[in-house]
């Protein structure tokens, strides 16, 4: 299924096919180099750990069946907040060289639709401290800080994230 976002641009779920291209965007988040063969095997089991979440799945963007971007979304019961529902945004990246040009709010915007869409009170999402042109992107889509971000390492487990 694609959602267009416009004549020339749309949004579709990512499969399995996909893993080597959606690793491909994912790395130009930080720069690293291109994917290799091991790193798109490693993507695609991810994405079949992924499917077994009731509502956690990989959205590519294409502009001209050109793939520019993605983001991955996960909805989910809050036991905090009596069951309602919320959503996780992460793996939000855009081609370096169509940043600027209103695609990522386009996809934004339509993951905020689709969190909407599933009567979630909220959608949050992590973002490194060191993006600050990140930063203002999201608070000019309407994004607050909200909080403190912690997070922890495991030495023996972090070979295996990139």
């Amino acid at each position: 299924m694609q959602i267009a976002l416009s004549p020339e641009i749309f949004l579709r779920r990512a499969t399995l096919e996909d893993a080597p291209a959606l690793a491909s965007v994912l790395a130009t988040m930080d720069e690293r180099a291109a994917p290799t063969e091991l790193e798109h095997q490693a993507m695609r089991e991810t994405l079949i750990d992924m499917a077994r979440y009731p509502d956690f799945c990989a959205y590519l963007l294409f502009e001209r069946d050109q793939l520019v971007g993605s983001f991955s979304l996960m909805v989910f019961p809050s036991p905090s907040h009596h069951g309602f529902q919320q959503a996780l945004l992460d793996g939000v990246a855009i081609l370096p060289e169509k940043r600027g040009q209103g695609l990522g709010e386009m996809m934004i915007r339509q993951a905020m639709r689709l969190a909407s869409d599933k009567h979630c009170y909220k959608l949050m999402l992590s973002s490194n401290i060191k993006r600050v042109a990140a930063h203002r992107f999201y608070e000019h889509l309407g994004f607050t800080q909200h909080g403190l971000s912690f997070s922890i390492q495991f030495e023996a487990n972090r070979n295996n994230c990139a």
